[in-house]
């Protein structure tokens, strides 16, 4: 493995950041024991979230019934081997989690002694991930997951959608949804088995419109999780570029998976992101770190002037929902003092406000903008990340899912820790050698 270096960060990073890099084409029996744990914890975590809730359905169709004590136990073993994996001798993430969970503790304590742990959960798997990811920083190994992860969706959401029946009678989704409390009878006007709720489009299909009204779901069980993901492995690719040999099988797959769960905020996302990719050096980090303020302020104008409840089912009737649900929420709960049993998880950025309070909110956003990178070139898949996570707040909560924010996380921390321009230097190396030919490299 590499020797630990000093590497120059970009503008606004801190300065310099000290980091071990694995060298990107080290095999895996010559990296260090610990390392090759460490590895071996990432892959089975980034792949466990994704496919755990899948499992539990087979247990809970076929097996014995489950509870949401199960998914949580599930969760929690994920997460603790990941904070395995990502616990160094450095202070940062443990000062993180001192601060936050502080202030978490003072928060429920203003709420009258209420204690809602899912809060910390959704905090602590992006933080746990993230910092995995910077302590192995192997781009390699995060090309090889995104390929794995990409091909494991689209087989098991090719079998939801050729063989429905058999599908079914293995993984009850809507049962798996009943036994954990997610979802209640009249939700589903007393089916017991099926797809979930959102898993058949009332209206004709957006993507593909011969593909029918089915709406894949895949591993994860509901269809936006899926046009989730495909924005994720869509700009990993666009990222990486050239030196990922599996770019166009990752760009085939992700739209592939967009086609399956008519996934519109994921087709959109994906043009949005391509079409931004020349403007990421140029936008200052502070242009990201006040933005969703902007919104939130615009929406919630909007929503005290315009709108009288929710919208259609497109993406102007969820930018509608949205501003409702803003102007619905008290200065308290805005705060994070008090409490509300309202329905927000139809927008990210109202959950994050019900969450954490608005200056929590204001805190977790900076830091998550001001994350410093090694190299210049990881900010482009930064903001990436950034305008997905932007876009996705005013739709849905669903960004603070473990299925997707895993891998997500993971190649995040991993990209900012790594040496971009060291990458970037062997293989111009190797083109230049293979250029030259056997002869010339005998003469020199």
């Amino acid at each position: 493995m590499a020797a630990r270096q000093a590497y120059a960060a970009p503008p606004g990073s801190g300065g310099f950041v000290r980091h071990a890099v694995p060298s990107p084409d080290a095999a895996d029996g010559g990296l260090p024991l610990a390392m090759r744990l460490y590895r071996f914890l990432a892959i089975i975590t980034v792949l466990g979230a994704l496919v755990f809730n899948p499992f539990l359905a087979f247990v809970n169709t076929r097996i014995m019934g489950v509870a949401d004590s199960h998914v949580m136990l599930a969760e929690l073993a994920i997460v603790g081997c990941t904070f395995i994996a990502a616990m160094t001798r450095k202070s940062g993430l443990y000062i993180f989690l001192a601060v936050f969970f502080t202030y978490m503790v003072f928060l429920f304590m203003l709420r009258g002694g209420v204690v809602n742990p899912k809060p910390i959960r959704d905090i602590l798997i992006p933080l746990v991930f993230y910092f995995m990811g910077r302590r192995i920083a192997d781009l390699k190994l995060c090309d090889r997951l995104v390929v794995a992860s990409a091909v494991i969706v689209v087989v098991f959401g090719l079998f939801e959608y050729l063989f429905l029946e058999t599908f079914l009678e293995y993984f009850n989704v809507i049962g798996y949804y009943l036994a954990r409390g997610s979802v209640t009878l009249d939700q589903t006007f007393g089916q017991t088995k099926g797809l979930f709720i959102s898993g058949q489009r009332p209206e004709a299909r957006t993507i593909l419109p011969f593909l029918g009204q089915h709406r894949v779901s895949s591993v994860f069980l509901e269809p936006v999780s899926m046009g989730n993901f495909a924005v994720i492995i869509y700009s990993w690719a666009l990222f990486r570029g050239q030196a990922f040999k599996g770019r166009w099988l990752t760009f085939l797959l992700a739209f592939t998976v967009v086609a399956l769960a008519d996934a519109r905020f994921g087709l959109y996302t994906c043009v949005l992101i391509t079409l931004l990719y020349p403007f990421y050096q140029l936008l200052p980090r502070i242009f990201w770190s006040v933005l969703p303020f902007l919104l939130l302020a615009v929406l919630a104008v909007y929503g005290v002037t315009s709108v009288e409840g929710g919208g259609p089912n497109d993406l102007a009737g969820r930018f509608a929902v949205t501003a409702h649900i803003l102007t619905q929420l008290t200065i308290g709960v805005v705060l994070g003092i008090e409490t509300t049993s309202q329905f927000v998880s139809d927008s990210g950025l109202a959950y994050s406000l019900v969450a954490f309070g608005l200056f929590g909110f204001i805190t977790l956003w900076s830091l998550f903008v001001h994350a410093p990178v090694v190299h210049a070139k990881a900010w482009k898949f930064h903001s990436m990340v950034i305008v997905y996570m932007l876009l996705l707040m005013l739709i849905s909560d669903s960004f603070y899912s473990i299925k997707t924010a895993a891998l997500m996380w993971f190649i995040l921390g991993s990209s900012n820790a790594f040496d971009h321009g060291k990458e970037l230097a062997e293989r111009l190396a190797a083109k230049r050698k293979a250029a030259a030919g056997p002869g010339r490299q005998v003469a020199a």
